[in-house]
């Protein structure tokens, strides 16, 4: 076996889990699998790179706060704003 490759046997319900799931998808069990390896692996780096202390430091920056509601109506308008710029271009 090649040092760059991993075989896994699964056995019982969760074998069977997995190819019912894989049908669902359309997809071959090994595609099934691999698949949502690289999604869990990919999801796992990415939590790996959220540093906590950063964004307790920025919560702590002075500054107004304001209500996430006004937030978001705020980064709407700007999203609409920016889509009714790139239609006139």
């Amino acid at each position: 076996m090649a040092a760059d490759t991993l075989t896994i046997s699964l056995t019982g319900p969760l074998a069977e889990g997995v190819r019912a799931a894989a049908e669902a998808e359309q997809l071959t069990p090994e595609e099934f699998v691999r698949k949502e390896i690289e999604e869990s692996v990919a999801i796992r780096a990415e939590a790996a790179e959220l540093d906590w202390a950063e964004d307790i430091r920025r919560l702590e920056e002075p500054g107004e706060s304001i209500p996430l509601d006004q937030a978001m109506d705020e980064f709407r308008a700007k999203i609409a704003e920016a889509r009714a710029q790139a239609k006139i271009k």
